[in-house]
């Protein structure tokens, strides 16, 4: 009993503290781009929201804002890891998100805590309740957004080389190395023609090309988008031909993904190895022993 009540009250001990760090913990938020840079304010592609809607989804937004989590929601999901993954608000607001599902988990865990004390619940059900809990409470919003980088990346690695393609056929064609990214840009759909046109955003504003591509390729947190870039950058400073480079990237790139697709093809026969343990090799046991055991307790 007194271990219950000890439970019981850190539970409620670490609730109270959660609710005051939310209010005062003084976390430093490192920004590397402004806003208009990062992230993506307009409307969805289903169609322009009512302006009562949009108003009070902002308000919504910003008020979200001022929620400030404590350091180790910051350190658990960083800038870089929300952007990465395509998130269109301000990576505070997910950490406010994040932050009150933590909140409702610990008020959630103090009803199981009360519902085991009266008898209500069975301890075996309490823990496993628990367990789910924090689990879904705590690494529940991590999950979900490595879920969205990971998606968003292997998205970005696919239309990469097409991407390449497309822009190579438009500088040969005789327009400029922006005039050409801006027109392929508009006409290329996924994340990263919305990157590109924010780097042309940028550009526009006076951030010099170089920069704003690096910028756009540490966004995204891609090893084949960083490398594009640094061609980029190189072509520009050794006078090569911009088409040539692009080509010889696009190819780069497809060679690679083969490459990845071969390894992957390589490994099929060990992922297999985990099915036929457990699922397979079972079923033929069964299928093989079950006359003979039928017949030994049952035929005589």
């Amino acid at each position: 009993m007194l271990l219950l009540s000890a439970a019981l009250g850190g539970a409620v001990a670490a609730v109270v503290w959660g609710l005051w760090a939310a209010e005062s913990a003084q976390h430093i938020v490192r920004r590397r781009w402004v806003d208009y840079s990062v992230f993506d304010r307009r409307t969805a592609k289903g169609g322009e929201r009512s302006p009562g809607r949009a108003r009070w989804a902002e308000k919504f937004w910003r008020d979200l804002q001022r929620l400030r989590a404590p350091f180790f929601v910051e350190r658990l999901l960083p800038d870089a890891l929300i952007v990465a993954a395509g998130w269109p608000h301000p990576p505070e607001a997910y950490r406010a998100l994040a932050w009150l599902l933590l909140q409702g988990g610990g008020w959630l865990e103090v009803l199981l805590v009360f519902a085991s004390l009266s008898g209500r619940m069975k301890w075996s059900t309490f823990w496993l309740g628990s367990t789910l809990v924090l689990v879904a409470t705590v690494l529940g919003p991590w999950w979900w957004i490595r879920r969205l980088k990971r998606r968003r990346q292997q998205q970005i690695r696919r239309a990469l080389p097409d991407f390449l393609d497309m822009l190579t056929l438009a500088v040969e064609a005789g327009l400029g190395f922006e005039p050409a990214m801006k027109q392929v840009a508009e006409r290329f759909p996924g994340p990263w023609g919305s990157e590109m046109q924010r780097a042309l955003q940028q550009i526009d504003l006076g951030v010099p090309r170089d920069e704003a591509l690096r910028q756009a390729a540490e966004r995204v947190d891609v090893e084949e988008a960083l490398s594009f870039v640094e061609a980029l950058y190189l072509a520009h400073r050794l006078g090569t031909p911009l088409s040539r480079s692009l080509r010889i990237q696009s190819q780069l790139l497809r060679t690679r993904r083969r490459q990845q697709a071969q390894m992957l093809a390589h490994t099929a026969p060990v992922r297999l190895v985990p099915a036929l343990v457990f699922f397979f090799l079972p079923s033929l046991l069964l299928l093989y022993l079950a006359p003979p055991l039928l017949f030994f307790f049952f035929g005589r």
